[in-house]
């Protein structure tokens, strides 16, 4: 429990005014106060018989100390008066504690009435630097030195058998699952392995608790650095020690404070790059991703880890919170800059040179460290709230994946920053795209006036008609796909590609997933390929009112969509007039002729290369079968197969079993091929 600052009883308040001012805290002696358990009020009891209640408390103001007792069940049966809490009212002794828990979170020593509670750890935890703040001889104020030793007593009576076991165990190496809080001083450095990543955190505190089945586990709430995709802050969370019989080594504590750990260097170098990536991935950037990601709202589970094969992802924090119900309320500010002060008393409390003689040598070496450690911390000047830049001692703290949107799988998914990589462009995409040369440039022409912002046409009504929509009717397998590929991966643009089932059947669903596409499409500035929407834009009927609402909603929403947007149907014909207005270009594509195949199977069969041994004439064979442009490279694609199980390059031999398969006959100078030919 936490110090805090406590306020007078009435008795107390009514004493003061009936006897006149005091001077507060400055009697050096203690005021004791009882209660038979938390259900009674704290009452002064005789010491006679502590069974026996005394009048009302007189007034408790002077007093340098306020220790308050409590009757316990000890390991007899009979009860026990036990330390619950002592309030220090004495200005003398703060003075003396202000540099003791210096940093320390949840202590402020400047409180009119400071309140700790039993088992008193804080003490544990700062007791080189209590013993330090012990009047010395050479310390003139004698009363100074009364108020301190009636502090010192008692806490002295309270911690020292936990210094004494304590010593004993690190002596060893070993640690007891009762005394695992003697590691873990709030505001230190913890290190753990989550998920498999080293991953550094700053503690906030630490308690035991106890679980359903007798198990108890020793839980400690953490903090580390995240962001909302605008600014930095922190995010709390919860690790956990669980219950263990005798000792084990404090290395194998799967949460310890980083100092102790043995590659804590190592480490931290590995996390403070990490940090860096991290940082720069702070709000909206498209790139490659190869690795383990979580996926968002899976049934049952919540969550689902699936692997990325060099896929395309953008990470932006904002869209993922607001799409999946995160508030931006989970970030905690980070931490103002450290005063002068502060820092003078951490640089002294941590002076290697500083012979701690008053503990013993273990704990020496343990506190020193710790010290070290939260020196580290407070040394450099650590961001504000709302601060878009972290300084060098957050980076180790920074969480290891970023949010993020798979395109591949269209699903928001966690992703881990080692595994983040900028984007190898294919640049020769849009040159290798089989359409006329003018198709080509008027195609490009309306995707970068679009784009980059060049044109900025508006409609009579502000915001409506502003986007460029493309229509792209053809057989499959004409290329109608591979054009709006070929133009994304030309502009180095994201291209957001769904199915039109994607979307629902019901009106309302279409709608608000549409929407959602559509905001996102213009945010990120992607290619949006909405692929065989054939379902949205059929005429309509008067005795299909669903399908009515559905091109409705369709139509609506495009008016005011102002990104590109690529269609694919094959039924053109069968549209509903509407959209003629609506769709500022419209391509058919026809079945391939022969130039065209020849062009498609010299881009996937790659003659003349290392990888492939097909010649030219053979190729112009392979070409005139009448083949779709997706038909071809399923065959190349199973034919390359072949060919790395003979480790061979691709043959034409290699061609022929899955043209024979698919019952393709392939003949050159009128002589049909053979395997081998």
């Amino acid at each position: 429990m936490q110090p805090h600052s406590v306020e007078s009883s009435d008795d107390e308040d009514r004493s003061l005014m009936e006897t006149g001012p005091v001077e507060v805290g400055m009697t050096a002696e203690t005021k004791e106060l009882y209660r038979e358990d938390f259900h009674h009020a704290w009452e002064e009891w005789s010491p006679d018989d502590i069974g026996i209640n005394s009048k009302a408390t007189p007034a408790s103001a002077k007093f340098a100390l306020i220790i308050r007792r409590e009757k316990q069940n000890g390991d007899t049966e009979e009860p026990v008066l036990a330390l619950y809490s002592i309030t220090v009212q004495s200005p003398l002794i703060k003075r003396r504690l202000g540099p003791v828990f210096a940093g320390y979170q949840g202590i402020n020593t400047n409180l009119k009435k400071l309140e700790f509670h039993a088992p008193f750890r804080e003490f544990f935890y700062r007791w080189s630097e209590f013993v330090r703040a012990t009047p010395g001889v050479e310390d003139s104020d004698d009363n100074e030195k009364k108020h301190f030793k009636l502090l010192f007593d008692i806490i002295s009576f309270e911690i020292t058998p936990h210094i004494d076991q304590t010593e004993d165990l690190l002596r060893n190496n070993v640690i007891s699952f009762d005394y695992v809080w003697a590691l873990f001083e709030p505001g230190t450095e913890v290190h753990s392995k989550v998920d498999g990543h080293d991953r550094l955190y700053f503690l906030n505190g630490g308690q035991y608790q106890k679980l359903p089945g007798d198990m108890k586990i020793y839980k400690l709430s953490c903090r580390y650095v995240d962001t909302d995709g605008k600014s930095f802050g922190y995010v709390t969370t919860t690790l956990m020690i669980t219950q263990f019989d005798n000792v084990k080594p404090i290395s194998d504590l799967n949460v310890l404070p980083s100092h102790l750990h043995p590659q804590i260097g190592e480490i931290r170098a590995r996390l403070e790059k990490r940090g860096r990536l991290f940082e720069m991935l702070k709000g909206t950037h498209y790139k490659s991703y190869s690795g383990p990601s979580i996926w968002r709202n899976m049934p049952f589970s919540g969550v689902s880890k699936h692997f990325v094969d060099d896929g395309r992802v953008m990470v932006d924090a904002k869209s993922f919170m607001r799409y999946n119900g995160e508030s931006t309320g989970q970030l905690q500010p980070l931490d103002g800059p450290i005063s002068s002060e502060h820092l003078d008393v951490m640089q002294e409390l941590a002076d290697p040179d500083d012979n701690l003689d008053y503990a013993p040598p273990a704990v020496q070496l343990m506190q020193h460290m710790a010290r070290r450690a939260r020196r580290r911390f407070a040394s450099g000047q650590p961001a504000m709230k709302g601060s878009t830049s972290l300084s060098e001692n957050h980076y180790v703290l920074c969480n290891p994946s970023v949010k993020g949107f798979d395109f591949q799988a269209k699903e928001w998914v966690y992703l881990y920053v080692d595994h983040v990589k900028d984007i190898v462009w294919n640049n020769d995409a849009f040159e290798q795209l089989v359409l006329p040369h003018e198709y080509k440039q008027i195609v490009w022409a309306f995707v970068d006036a679009q784009l980059s912002g060049s044109d900025n046409f508006d409609d009579v009504v502000r915001g409506k008609g502003k986007g460029i929509i493309l229509l792209l009717s053809g057989e499959p397998g004409t290329g109608k796909t591979l054009t709006s590929e070929s133009v994304a991966e030309a502009m180095k643009k994201p291209l957001y590609s769904m199915g039109a089932g994607e979307l629902g059947n019901d009106a309302a669903e279409v709608e608000q997933n549409l929407r959602r596409v559509l905001d996102l499409s213009t945010k990120w500035g992607a290619v949006l390929l909405l692929d065989e929407c054939d379902v949205f834009l059929e005429r309509r009927t008067t005795h299909d009112l669903q399908r009515n609402k559905l091109v409705s909603v369709f139509l609506r929403l495009l008016e005011y969509y102002q990104g590109v947007m690529f269609l694919t149907t094959n039924r053109v014909a069968s549209f509903d007039p509407a959209f003629e207005s609506r769709i500022h270009l419209t391509i058919h594509y026809p079945q391939l002729d022969f130039d065209s195949r020849l062009h498609v199977w010299r881009i996937f069969v790659k003659p003349g290369s290392a990888s492939s041994s097909v010649s030219e004439q053979e190729l112009e064979a392979l070409a005139r079968p009448e083949l779709n442009g997706r038909q071809i490279k399923n065959i190349v694609k199973t034919a390359r197969l072949l060919a790395a199980r003979d480790k061979t390059p691709l043959t034409l031999g290699q061609l022929k079993t899955v043209l024979t398969v698919k019952g393709v006959d392939v003949t050159i100078t009128g002589k049909a091929l053979t395997n081998g030919a």
